[in-house]
This record gives C-alpha cells, sequence and structure tokens, in this order.
C-alpha cells in the first residue's frame, strides 16, 4: 500500500485532531464537575447564610445575594454546555487543505540547510 505525502498529512491531521478534541472534553468535563461542586456549595451557603450576610453589599450597592444569584446562572450554563466554555477552537473544526498543510508539514527544511 502506497502512502501519498498528502494522505499522510491527511492522516496525521486527523489523528492530532482526535487527541486535540480528547483534551477539550476532559477539559470540559472536569470544569464541569468543579461547576456542579460550586453550586452545590453556593445553594449550602444560601441556606446557613444570615440575613444580615445575604443583604450585605458592596461599594457598588451590590447585595451578596445579588452576585451569588449572577454566578449561579453562570455556572448552570457551565454546567449545561462545558464546551462552550473550554479555551481554543470549537471541535470538529475542518480545516482546509492550505491550513492542514501548514499545520504538518513533512516536507524537508532545505532553508536551513
Amino acid at each position: 500500500m502506497k502512502i501519498t505525502p498528502s494522505k499522510l498529512r491527511q492522516i496525521i491531521n486527523e489523528e492530532i485532531q482526535k487527541l486535540y478534541e480528547g483534551d477539550r472534553e476532559d477539559q470540559a468535563a472536569s470544569m464541569a464537575t468543579a461547576a456542579s461542586k460550586l453550586l452545590k456549595a453556593l445553594e449550602v451557603f444560601q441556606d446557613v447564610a444570615s440575613e444580615k450576610a445575604k443583604s450585605s453589599s458592596d461599594s457598588h450597592n451590590l447585595s451578596l445575594i445579588g452576585h451569588l444569584k449572577s454566578a449561579e446562572k453562570i455556572l448552570k450554563r457551565v454546567v449545561a454546555s462545558p464546551l462552550e466554555y473550554v479555551d481554543g477552537p470549537k471541535a470538529s473544526s475542518t480545516l482546509d487543505a492550505d491550513q492542514q498543510h501548514k499545520k504538518v508539514s513533512i516536507q524537508p527544511d532545505l532553508k536551513n540547510k
């Protein structure tokens, strides 16, 4: 079986993409787990906090409970769609032939010889 340089580049890029997507999924899973734990901690805090603590405000006159509600909304979105909050390009992005060639090249670097 003969593999052309173009086919080899394609195979390498596909394997790299699989590894990258696996990393993104691992990051997303870790983040969703941490966000879930933080949501639970917020719920517990709101249950045990005194009214004075809940109504205390910052220099912008925003109450603690207001901040907690905002954080809770964001954390719920993170838990629902964790891949949306992972750094880097979206998974399964398709690259055109020029981008693939720039990403992995099997051509020798003749300029440095």
